[in-house]
């Protein structure tokens, strides 16, 4: 059974233009109900987290994490009931919904309906996190540490890369893409202890709007810009996965971590020592 929406009353107030249920037909609610359970496990295992699902139950229906939540499950739901919602079991096979009345939508109709609810769900996925970031009883779940493993915690790296939709669906794609381009760049350039600090730094910077410029965020700025970049296809920068260094050893003070690290010693020369017993010119 479902916890979020328990109800046909409460599932028709996110569904709008569903004509009222006539007596004798099943409501629509218990019609969608097996992909309503799916939608809501789904929510809770991907964003939500196991330790944070009670506190999140105890929450009033009115606040906005909520009622955001309770969106991204009825479009999931929605999205993946649409398909089978007009077609009827009869003895002889499967038919299509039809009266005097109402007409079969066509196929276009339909999935241009799919494509919205797909564009709804997405842009309340990136409100939902945007949300979550907020709750600080959230921050130990292991869907935190999920989203904050990249410099791109939220869905809006679709569009930097020029998807505008398929958002969540992208977005997995180029996450996964996205953690290899980012541990070769800590790897090479900057380490993974810094790397571990800025990521920390885009989760913070996410809700904490009065976060104030600083070297942190010029470095974050220019690394995700490079990041994209590859992500579109083009080849790493170098040149300006350089630059970052050479700004982070000028400023080292600010960058402790990179400073301590087995990456820092790449880009120390090695000194020099002329000694008398050695051959060659002494200048």
């Amino acid at each position: 059974m479902t916890q979020l929406i328990t109800n046909d009353a409460q599932l028709r107030r996110y569904m709008p233009n569903v004509f009222a249920t006539a007596q004798g037909e099943t409501p629509l609610f218990d019609k969608v109900l097996p992909w309503l359970e799916t939608a809501e496990r789904w929510l809770f295992s991907q964003f939500v987290g196991d330790g944070y699902a009670d506190s999140f139950l105890a929450l009033d229906e009115s606040e906005p994490v909520r009622l955001t939540a309770v969106c991204v499950v009825t479009h999931e739901a929605m999205l993946r009931a649409v398909p089978s919602l007009d077609l009827v079991l009869t003895p002889n096979g499967f038919g299509i919904v039809s009266n005097q009345n109402v007409a079969p939508a066509s196929r276009d109709r339909v999935a241009r309906l799919i494509a919205s609810l797909e564009t709804s769900r997405d842009n309340s996925i990136e409100q939902l996190i945007g949300y979550l970031f907020r709750i600080e009883e959230w921050w130990q779940s292991a869907t935190r540490q999920w989203f904050t493993a990249t410099l791109f915690p939220n869905i809006d790296l679709a569009n930097l890369c020029g998807y505008n939709d398929h958002r969540w669906a992208n977005y997995l794609g180029l996450r996964s893409k996205c953690i290899d381009i980012e541990q070769r760049i800590a790897e090479e350039f900057i380490s993974p202890e810094q790397l571990a600090v800025l990521r920390e730094e885009v989760f913070s910077m996410s809700w904490d709007f009065s976060l104030t410029a600083s070297c942190h965020t010029q470095i974050i700025e220019r690394l995700r810009s490079v990041i994209v970049s590859a992500l579109q296809g083009n080849t790493l920068n170098i040149q300006s996965l350089r630059d970052i260094v050479d700004f982070m050893r000028k400023h080292d003070e600010q960058f402790p971590e990179f400073r301590s690290s087995r990456t820092y010693k790449l880009f120390e020369p090695p000194i020099f020592e002329n000694k008398k017993r050695n051959h060659g010119y002494f200048f």
